[in-house]
């Protein structure tokens, strides 16, 4: 009989199937390290309910653990390399499922159909949603990185409010994209990304904010524009952030200045998405969960109406 392979005392299950000591590499070695590490967090990611995960947000995770390091000097293999061989390893061995890990880089286009025009409205039903923001538009958020949205991008579509990510400084996209969201109305920007400490008073953002106000004609406030991560309250209040802090450099100098920053994603992902919802339920005119109800009972209406003409 193969042993089974056991974490705080208690014998691993993903989704109903043990996972064996020798579907890991040894113990001993770095690499077994580094799976089991990666393998323990996604149990508890399971429990907690945030799966999907990404990555990036595991590799900050481990960091915080001591478990991996943050960079190697002098070495052209890094940590996150070994983290992507662990992870790969786990999934290519059905360790733990495909889907636990999201790749926001990537799509697949495909197209809906059915028999006929009722069957499609039928199979249509589950995805109908009502208004929950009474009329008024539902915030926009936007993140700096891409691994950001993809962990919130689930919890948005349940408040119907968009979200989007800039990957970063850009301009075009803002205007083609960003712009007509904004434009001739009083739409609120939730705005998340990166904490600076010393840093030129966080350029991304402010070259964001800069281009949309330029183009969709608006003056953003402190009610229209609100950065819900990473502010330094919050990296007041979690001292083990600053550990996690990374050197950037503005190059608007010269010499071009370096200072310090904490990313996002360092907050981890279960806090990152409480930030998000309290945000979103704050703004909310009622519960989400009665507007859930009041749209379940709808569909159920509509699903009757249709059934007699298929």
């Amino acid at each position: 009989m193969r042993p089974k392979l056991i974490i705080d005392g208690v014998p691993v299950v993903i989704n109903g199937t043990a996972v064996y000591k020798n579907q890991l590499s040894p113990a001993e070695t770095k690499s077994g390290r580094l799976q089991r590490g990666c393998l323990q967090l996604f149990i508890e990611h399971e429990r907690a309910s945030t799966i999907p995960t990404n990555g990036r947000f595991i590799f900050y995770e481990l960091v915080q653990r001591g478990m991996i390091e943050k960079h190697y000097d002098d070495k052209k293999r890094q940590p996150k390399d070994d983290l992507s061989d662990a992870l790969m390893h786990l999934r290519e061995r059905w360790i733990i499922p495909w889907d636990w890990i999201t790749d926001e880089t990537r799509e697949v286009c495909d197209w809906r159909y059915a028999h006929n025009a009722a069957q499609y409205l039928i199979d249509t039903l589950p995805a109908i949603r009502i208004d929950c923001w009474d009329g008024d538009l539902p915030p926009l958020t936007i993140c700096e990185s891409r691994a950001t949205k993809g962990v919130l991008e689930n919890i948005a579509s349940n408040y119907l409010a968009p979200i989007t990510a800039t990957n970063g400084q850009c301009g075009g996209f803002l205007v083609t994209d960003i712009v007509p969201l904004l434009k001739s109305n009083d739409r609120r920007v939730l705005y998340i990304g990166d904490f600076e400490i010393r840093g030129p008073a966080d350029q991304i953002e402010a070259n964001t904010r800069r281009y949309l106000e330029k183009h969709a004609g608006r003056e953003f406030d402190s009610e229209t524009w609100t950065k819900i991560a990473l502010t330094e309250a919050q990296v007041e209040a979690d001292k083990s952030l600053l550990e996690l802090k990374i050197e950037k450099t503005d190059k608007r100098y010269r010499p071009p200045k370096p200072y310090e920053a904490v990313e996002c994603e360092a907050v981890g992902q279960a806090r990152l998405q409480e930030i998000f919802t309290d945000a979103l339920d704050a703004l909310l005119p009622e519960p989400l969960t009665d507007v859930l109800a009041r749209e379940q009972s709808q569909r159920a209406v509509v699903e009757r109406a249709l059934r007699r003409f298929h």
